[in-house]
Parts: structure tokens; sequence; C-alpha cells
């Protein structure tokens, strides 16, 4: 990337990041020295920290386009008849490098990486009073880092890169990585292999949990990376990158912590909401100053805000009456003249007043289903029937023991998926990792049929992007050229 593309991201600060503009792209790199002065002792890297999540709740990323797309992508959720005109190309599959959201979600994406960088950097060395609380915390948000910086490079990765099993030896390309601040060496980096994207991912989640360990934190939060979600997080990258060993390792882990707990049926919808549930082992935290406003994800949902985006009525007929996740959904019109009558409308986030709907990322239910997977592949079929049979008798009481086998239990678990993770932005990845084809719903009765391989499935690159960076100018994803 050019400088101003991946140094003028580091000037941005705690108290500037929640607000960040466009106006960043235009930063000179010698600016991004004012971050780095700012990281000289504690206060000044827990600001850096809290900048970096603060980065993370933007409409761009986990404030609404992260979550959004893969449900909107794939056989769950289409865009109205009726709309503001957003993320109508994303639905049709016509993107062009062009696009503005692939090109702002890039921007940010990168903007979390540089600033994670920038505390990775710094954190080691800031000034410290002589206190052991003291220097377990620093290592904690160090430790965060790392973990956020995983997070970011693998949802880049999802977004822009074909998965892991697309070649043999995941050969093909994955993304630029950018893992320190020194303009001259990545003023321009080329795109990494996936299994290189992949092997730095790792590299960084193992540190991440090695340096919590060694810093003997015991702090615990659902917003913040711990410990726990450190592990579920490679746990999932892990079942991605199909090691069934390790991701049923690093499930089980967090699973037998008993630091969570799945929350009961009657319970299941309406706490699903509340910040640091039981169940929730990370999330982006929303408070009333946070504000969202029309770019939070409930707009897109609620029939009070824009409202364009339904439900299809093939997820709507996957639930039993009985299964209590059907009321994640409701029957009902898209308001507006000549909207569609009856509508699934999406209540999963809803809040169009407060809008301090928390933006789950991982929980427990999926750290079962996790294992369950990885435990088929493996051959342990009455583990995986167990850890499947809990999570679908969870929602729906009435559900039958899990009695299936072979690829017929592999396939219950990929249904149990799109269930219980429904519009939390997990199911076009699940489609493309497990390379299935499948319909594409959009409004008025119209039918995409999304066959793989395909090369739609994941953005391109942005032509900024290939236009600022000479080393990636030749390195446009398939199908986008």
């Amino acid at each position: 990337m050019q400088k101003k593309y991946t140094y003028g991201v580091l000037v941005l600060l705690a108290g500037l990041l929640g607000a960040c503009s466009k106006d960043f792209l235009d930063q000179k790199p010698d600016q991004s020295t004012e971050t780095g002065r700012a990281i000289t002792d504690l206060p000044g890297l827990r600001a850096a920290i809290n900048g970096v999540y603060s980065l993370m709740q933007n409409e761009n990323y986990y404030g609404r386009t992260m979550p959004l797309l893969p449900d909107l992508r794939s056989d769950n959720g289409f865009i109205s008849v009726i709309n503001s005109n957003r993320y109508r190309n994303q639905d049709q599959y016509i993107v062009t490098a062009n696009d503005q959201y692939t090109t702002d979600s890039w921007n940010q994406l990168y903007a979390v990486v540089a600033n994670a960088n920038m505390v990775i950097m710094k954190g080691p060395y800031i000034s410290l009073l002589p206190s052991a609380a003291d220097s377990t915390e620093a290592k904690q948000i160090v430790a965060e880092a790392y973990a956020l910086r995983a997070q970011v490079f693998f949802d880049i990765a999802r977004m822009f890169a074909q998965p892991y099993n697309y070649t043999p030896g995941a050969t093909h390309m994955g993304i630029p990585i950018v893992t320190i601040t020194n303009v001259d060496s990545v003023q321009s980096p080329s795109r990494s292999s996936i299994k290189d994207t992949y092997a730095q991912i790792i590299r960084d989640l193992t540190t991440a949990i090695s340096r919590f360990e060694e810093s003997k934190s015991t702090a615990f939060s659902s917003g913040r990376i711990n410990v726990y979600s450190a592990k579920a997080l490679l746990s999932r990258i892990l079942l991605y990158k199909e090691d069934w060993q390790g991701a049923a390792t690093y499930a089980n882990a967090v699973i037998q912590s008993n630091k969570y707990a799945l929350l009961p049926n009657e319970k299941l919808v309406s706490d699903f909401k509340i910040t640091n549930n039981n169940e929730t082992v990370f999330e982006i935290i929303n408070t009333p100053v946070d504000n969202r406003n029309t770019d939070g994800l409930s707009y897109m949902f609620s029939q009070d805000g824009y409202g364009d985006v339904l439900a299809t009525n093939n997820i709507y007929n996957i639930y039993q009456a009985t299964d209590v996740r059907r009321d994640f959904l409701q029957k009902g019109k898209r308001s507006g003249n000549g909207g569609e009558d009856p509508a699934n409308i999406i209540t999963k986030y809803k809040d169009v007043s407060t809008f301090t709907e928390s933006i789950k990322v991982m929980r427990l239910a999926e750290l079962y289903l996790i294992r369950a997977e990885a435990a088929a592949h493996l051959g342990s079929t009455a583990e995986a029937q167990a850890d499947l049979q809990l999570v679908a008798q969870r929602a729906d009481h009435n559900a039958p023991p899990v009695t299936v086998t072979g690829p017929a239990l592999l396939d219950a678990i990929l249904l149990e998926r799109r269930k219980e993770l429904a519009f939390e932005g997990h199911r076009l990845f699940d489609l493309i990792r497990t390379k299935r084809s499948f319909t594409k719903y959009l409004a008025s009765d119209k039918t995409i049929l999304v066959v793989w391989p395909n090369t739609k499935v994941i953005l391109p690159i942005p032509q900024r992007e290939l236009d600022a960076n000479p080393n990636i100018r030749n390195q446009q994803n398939e199908g986008y050229n």
C-alpha cells in the first residue's frame, strides 16, 4: 500500500478513532510519529488499545458491514424491493473494484491493523511505575493487540481471499500482511499466499495466548479480548484451516474453562441482546455515547429504520415452530408502499433508539459446534453427536436425538450452524469453506445460482489500493480484472 494508505491511519488516537473520517487517507507518513509519541506510559497505552476497539465499532467493520454481508450474500438475506440503495451491488453479486463499501471496509480494517501494530511495537517499552499491577496490565494490553490483529487479518482474508482449501497446499493469494510500522519496509506490501496469511494469524494468536498467560491477568470482560476469547478465535481459524485436532483442542479448552454457559431455552432470545451475558465470549460493545445511529446494523433490519435487509423464506422455513430461534425473525409487512407482504423481518438486532446492542463476535454455542464439526471429521461420531444435540435441544426441546453419521452428520452440523448463527456474519463463509453451491435469493422472487467454485463469493481488492500499490497491481482477485 502507498504510504498515505498504510501510515495515515496511524495518526488516529483514541479520542479520534471513534469519529474518523476519510481525511486520514491524506495524512503524511511522518505524522504517524504522533501516535508513537503518545504511547509512552500506561495511560497512553490504555488509550491506544481503546482506540483499536473503537475502530472496530465503525459501520465499515463490526458496526455493520462485517456481520451483515456474509448473511446478505448467502441464502439467508436479500435487499428489499424498497431500499435505501445500500449494499445493492453486494446483494446482486455485481460488485466492482470501485465499490465504495468495499473500499471503505478495506481501509477501515487496515486502520485497525495499523493501530494494533503501534501498540505491539510501543507497548513493551513504555515507562511503568514500580507496580506489579501496572506491569500485568501492560502485558495484557499488548496481548490484546496481537489477538485483535489476528482477528482483523482473518476477517480481511475471509472477505478478500478464497478459503484455505481453495487450492492444494493453500498456494493461492491471501492478503497483504503488515506487521511492522517501519515506513520504508511496508509502504508497498504484496499479497502473501493464504498459507502464509494463516500462518501469521496463528502466530499472532499463539503469541497473544502466551502473553496473556505470562501476564497472569485476571481481567475478564466480553468486550475485551482475553486468553479464553483468543483460544476461541484460534479454534475458529483452525476449523477454517481444516486442522481438526487443533480446532477441537482449543474449543474444548474454552468450553471446559467453565467461564461461559449456554443461555437457557427460555432466555435465549431475550438475553441475546444483553451485553456480557453468560454465553458471549467476545463482542463489540456499544454504549449510548458510541451511538451508531443510522449507520448501525439494526437500522438495516428494523422497519423503523431503513429496514432494507430481509430474511429469505428459505431460512425462515428451516426452523420448527418449537424452535425459539425462529423468534429472531418476525412475519410482518415491509414498511413503505409496495414493500414485501408478508416479509421476514430480522429482529436479532433491532434497537434504533439507543443503539446500545453489542455485536456478538463469538458465542459459546459456536464453540460446541466447532468441536462437533472437528470431532465428526476425526471420526469421533458420538462426541460430535453429543455437542450437536446439546445446541439443537437447547433451542428446541422437541428436537430429536442426533443419530446421523458420516456426511449426513456434517450436513446436520452445517445446518445447525445456520440456525444458531444466523445474521451474526457466518453463513457465506461456512458455505464456501465447505465448498457448497447455493441459491442466492433476491427481491421479487428472483434468484442467482452460485456454483462452487465461484470467483464472486469474495470481494475485489479496491481499485484505489491497486492504483496506489505497484506490488499488488497485478494481484487482483480472479473475476474482477
